[in-house]
């Protein structure tokens, strides 16, 4: 349908994984989309698909625990587009250790690429949209920021400290007709995404059994191409302040439509509610070399 033809997105984290659905969707809705990753090996991979498809790709490798590359990142963007209209902030890591394991190096880098990254982003992009009155900013978030989990002991606070940091934002960018929202990771049903930690090139190295267990990026970007296209369109006069999960947004632009979505959630924030649950009997974690253990409560 082509709805973002002449906007600017960038999405971090998009040489694989959830990122990389998104930037295939936003690719294939008109947008002339920057990639984003830590890989370039990845980031050409994905530069080659889309142009085979006819489709036109910025790609730039970057650190994004490196304040200095985010700076040059902008510059480059704003060199060549002139503007910034979508920011997806999706690149995240984790460690998958507990708090025993994990040192003060690997906190310090999990947090710089999964929180201080997105502060860093908005930042750096920020003059540009008020210059143009506009702009939709989408922190992707998941589960990790509604309940801790075993070793994710820097993960889960980085995700809990996205949702507090979209919401500073809703309040603080609406004047300059800016949305922030965050996004849940969703997969398709009955498959699971890919971990993020799993490379391109072991992906293709998987069974075909195991492989069949994920989403394909194809089906992912036009499964949800609505949902992230809907975010991608709104700025302070719309949603902003708002948190989703990307299959319950696909589902209810599908079945209210795109207004009554809107008006169901304009002129609202989220505020995060505690309660109580029971405590687990038993919890499996994931490791670090991608095995998994399991602890056992009285």
């Amino acid at each position: 349908m082509r709805r973002l033809e002449g906007k600017v997105a960038l999405v971090t984290g998009s040489g694989r994984g959830f990122g990389r659905g998104i930037a295939l969707a936003y690719a294939y809705e008109g947008a002339h989309v920057v990639a984003v990753a830590l890989e370039q090996k990845e980031l050409d991979d994905l530069a080659s698909y889309l142009s085979n498809k006819g489709e036109k790709i910025t790609t730039l490798a970057v650190d994004l625990s490196n304040e200095e590359e985010i700076f040059r990142m902008r510059d480059t963007v704003l060199s060549k587009h002139g503007r910034l209209d979508v920011l997806v902030n999706n690149a995240a890591v984790s460690f998958w250790k507990t708090l025993e394991e994990t040192t003060v190096r690997e906190w310090d880098y999990t947090i710089d690429v999964n929180l201080r990254a997105y502060f860093l982003n908005a930042k750096v992009f920020l003059e540009s949209m008020k210059k143009n009155h506009a702009g939709s900013i989408i922190n992707i978030t998941s589960s990790s920021a509604e309940l801790g989990f075993v070793a994710e002991i820097a993960y889960c606070p980085s995700k809990y400290g996205i949702e507090g940091l979209t919401q500073c934002m809703a309040l603080e960018l609406r004047p300059y007709n800016i949305a922030a929202n965050t996004l849940n990771v969703s997969s398709i049903q009955g498959k699971q995404l890919k971990p993020t930690g799993l490379t391109l090139d072991e992906a293709a190295r998987l069974p075909k059994e195991t492989k069949e267990v994920y989403s394909d990026y194809e089906d992912l970007a036009h499964s949800f191409t609505d949902a992230w296209t809907f975010l991608a369109l709104q700025d302070g006069s719309g949603v902003t302040g708002q948190r989703f999960r990307t299959q319950a947004l696909t589902d209810m632009l599908k079945t209210n439509g795109w207004d009554a979505t809107t008006q169901s959630y304009r002129g609202k924030l989220t505020k995060a509610v505690y309660q109580p649950i029971d405590f687990p009997k038993s919890v499996r974690y994931q490791t670090p070399g991608g095995g998994w253990k399991e602890i056992q409560y009285a």
